[in-house]
Protein backbone atom coordinates (compact mmCIF):
# COMPACT_ATOMS: atom_id res chain seq x y z
CA UNK A 1 0.00 0.00 0.00
CA UNK A 2 2.94 2.23 0.66
CA UNK A 3 4.05 1.82 -3.40
CA UNK A 4 0.38 2.51 -4.46
CA UNK A 5 0.45 6.06 -1.68
CA UNK A 6 3.62 6.96 -3.07
CA UNK A 7 2.66 6.49 -6.91
CA UNK A 8 -0.44 8.71 -6.25
CA UNK A 9 1.12 11.02 -4.45
CA UNK A 10 3.83 10.79 -7.41
CA UNK A 11 1.07 11.17 -9.86
CA UNK A 12 -0.42 14.23 -8.40
CA UNK A 13 2.96 16.13 -8.07
CA UNK A 14 3.29 15.31 -11.48
CA UNK A 15 -0.17 16.56 -12.17
CA UNK A 16 0.20 19.30 -10.45
CA UNK A 17 3.46 20.00 -11.94
CA UNK A 18 2.23 20.07 -15.57
CA UNK A 19 -0.73 22.14 -14.79
CA UNK A 20 1.65 25.08 -12.92
CA UNK A 21 3.56 24.52 -16.46
CA UNK A 22 0.38 24.80 -18.56
CA UNK A 23 -0.65 28.24 -16.64
CA UNK A 24 2.99 29.71 -16.90
CA UNK A 25 2.86 28.99 -20.22
CA UNK A 26 -0.23 30.39 -20.46
CA UNK A 27 0.73 33.52 -18.59
CA UNK A 28 4.32 33.64 -20.87
CA UNK A 29 2.23 33.74 -24.22
CA UNK A 30 0.12 36.41 -22.25
CA UNK A 31 2.85 38.08 -21.60
CA UNK A 32 4.02 38.01 -25.18
CA UNK A 33 1.04 39.39 -26.31
CA UNK A 34 1.25 42.22 -24.19
CA UNK A 35 4.37 43.52 -25.15
CA UNK A 36 3.76 42.81 -28.60
CA UNK A 37 4.39 46.79 -30.12
CA UNK A 38 3.79 47.99 -33.95
CA UNK A 39 5.86 50.43 -35.25
CA UNK A 40 4.34 52.92 -37.89
CA UNK A 41 6.42 55.02 -39.65
CA UNK A 42 6.89 57.44 -42.39
CA UNK A 43 9.42 57.19 -45.57
CA UNK A 44 11.83 60.42 -45.08
CA UNK A 45 11.09 62.36 -48.78
CA UNK A 46 14.74 61.82 -50.33
CA UNK A 47 13.88 57.89 -49.80
CA UNK A 48 10.81 58.49 -51.36
CA UNK A 49 12.46 60.79 -54.30
CA UNK A 50 15.32 58.01 -55.12
CA UNK A 51 12.51 55.19 -55.27
CA UNK A 52 10.35 57.11 -57.37
CA UNK A 53 13.84 58.33 -60.05
CA UNK A 54 14.90 54.37 -59.58
CA UNK A 55 11.46 53.17 -60.59
CA UNK A 56 11.51 56.34 -63.43
CA UNK A 57 14.57 54.61 -64.77
CA UNK A 58 13.77 50.88 -64.59
CA UNK A 59 10.53 51.77 -66.47
CA UNK A 60 12.16 53.81 -69.79
CA UNK A 61 15.04 51.65 -70.01
CA UNK A 62 12.77 49.19 -70.77
CA UNK A 63 10.79 51.71 -72.87
CA UNK A 64 13.39 52.57 -74.55
CA UNK A 65 14.67 49.35 -75.79
CA UNK A 66 10.88 48.17 -76.97
CA UNK A 67 10.32 51.42 -79.07
CA UNK A 68 11.16 51.26 -82.41
CA UNK A 69 11.98 54.87 -83.46
CA UNK A 70 14.33 57.02 -81.75
CA UNK A 71 12.37 60.26 -81.64
CA UNK A 72 9.94 58.90 -78.99
CA UNK A 73 13.10 57.31 -76.38
CA UNK A 74 12.97 59.17 -73.24
CA UNK A 75 15.97 60.92 -71.70
CA UNK A 76 15.95 61.45 -67.81
CA UNK A 77 18.88 63.92 -66.50
CA UNK A 78 19.61 66.50 -64.30
CA UNK A 79 18.90 69.85 -65.45
CA UNK A 80 19.60 73.65 -64.56
CA UNK A 81 16.21 75.14 -63.92
CA UNK A 82 17.24 78.23 -65.76
CA UNK A 83 20.16 78.97 -68.07
CA UNK A 84 21.98 80.76 -64.97
CA UNK A 85 20.46 78.65 -62.23
CA UNK A 86 22.68 76.24 -60.38
CA UNK A 87 19.84 74.55 -59.14
CA UNK A 88 18.86 71.45 -60.44
CA UNK A 89 15.37 69.34 -61.26
CA UNK A 90 14.93 65.98 -62.75
CA UNK A 91 13.59 66.07 -66.29
CA UNK A 92 12.56 63.18 -68.83
CA UNK A 93 12.11 64.40 -71.86
CA UNK A 94 11.37 62.73 -75.53
CA UNK A 95 14.04 62.85 -78.01
CA UNK A 96 11.77 64.64 -80.44
CA UNK A 97 12.21 67.73 -78.67
CA UNK A 98 15.79 68.09 -79.01
CA UNK A 99 15.36 67.31 -82.53
CA UNK A 100 12.28 69.68 -83.37
CA UNK A 101 14.42 72.70 -81.32
CA UNK A 102 17.90 71.76 -83.59
CA UNK A 103 15.42 72.18 -86.78
CA UNK A 104 13.47 75.00 -85.61
CA UNK A 105 16.87 76.78 -84.82
CA UNK A 106 18.31 75.73 -88.00
CA UNK A 107 15.38 77.19 -89.61
CA UNK A 108 15.17 80.49 -87.62
CA UNK A 109 19.22 81.31 -88.61
CA UNK A 110 18.45 80.39 -92.29
CA UNK A 111 15.50 82.93 -92.07
CA UNK A 112 18.82 85.62 -91.54
CA UNK A 113 20.10 84.45 -94.60
CA UNK A 114 23.41 82.78 -93.71
CA UNK A 115 23.60 79.87 -91.72
CA UNK A 116 26.57 80.77 -89.49
CA UNK A 117 27.19 79.40 -85.84
CA UNK A 118 26.39 83.04 -84.58
CA UNK A 119 23.55 83.27 -86.75
CA UNK A 120 22.15 79.68 -84.91
CA UNK A 121 23.17 81.60 -81.44
CA UNK A 122 20.94 84.69 -82.39
CA UNK A 123 18.07 82.52 -83.87
CA UNK A 124 14.84 82.89 -82.44
CA UNK A 125 12.28 79.56 -82.90
CA UNK A 126 9.24 80.16 -83.97
CA UNK A 127 7.53 78.86 -80.27
CA UNK A 128 4.07 78.84 -81.24
CA UNK A 129 5.28 76.01 -83.92
CA UNK A 130 7.54 74.19 -81.72
CA UNK A 131 4.04 73.86 -78.96
CA UNK A 132 2.48 72.43 -82.32
CA UNK A 133 4.97 69.86 -83.21
CA UNK A 134 4.93 69.00 -79.60
CA UNK A 135 1.18 68.61 -79.05
CA UNK A 136 1.29 66.52 -82.53
CA UNK A 137 4.46 64.28 -81.67
CA UNK A 138 2.81 63.71 -77.66
CA UNK A 139 0.18 62.53 -78.90
CA UNK A 140 1.74 59.94 -81.05
CA UNK A 141 3.98 59.03 -79.14
CA UNK A 142 1.40 58.65 -76.21
CA UNK A 143 -0.84 56.19 -78.42
CA UNK A 144 3.06 53.98 -79.66
CA UNK A 145 3.50 54.24 -75.05
CA UNK A 146 0.23 52.85 -74.61
CA UNK A 147 0.50 49.91 -77.33
CA UNK A 148 3.42 48.94 -75.94
CA UNK A 149 2.56 48.87 -72.31
CA UNK A 150 -0.47 46.70 -73.44
CA UNK A 151 1.47 44.60 -75.56
CA UNK A 152 4.37 43.85 -72.95
CA UNK A 153 3.56 42.99 -69.23
CA UNK A 154 6.80 42.96 -67.89
CA UNK A 155 6.99 47.05 -69.08
CA UNK A 156 3.03 46.74 -67.84
CA UNK A 157 4.57 45.96 -64.70
CA UNK A 158 7.11 48.53 -64.45
CA UNK A 159 4.30 51.09 -65.17
CA UNK A 160 2.49 50.17 -62.44
CA UNK A 161 5.78 50.37 -60.11
CA UNK A 162 6.75 53.89 -61.35
CA UNK A 163 3.15 55.20 -61.08
CA UNK A 164 2.90 53.54 -57.62
CA UNK A 165 6.46 55.15 -56.87
CA UNK A 166 5.88 58.54 -57.83
CA UNK A 167 2.24 58.70 -56.35
CA UNK A 168 3.90 57.97 -52.79
CA UNK A 169 6.34 60.65 -53.57
CA UNK A 170 4.14 63.10 -54.71
CA UNK A 171 2.30 62.79 -51.58
CA UNK A 172 4.42 63.47 -49.74
CA UNK A 173 6.23 66.43 -51.51
CA UNK A 174 2.83 68.22 -51.71
CA UNK A 175 1.53 68.03 -47.93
Amino acid sequence: MQADSIFQTGAFQTGAYQKESWQAEKEITAAKEIEKIDVIGKQPPNLLRKAFYRQEDNFFDLYNELIDENQFRMDCEMRSMHLQSKVKHRACIPRFVEIENARELETAALRSGRLSASSILNAVPDKAALRLTYAKKKKEMAKKMADLINSNPELAKRYTQYVEAKTKFENVKNR
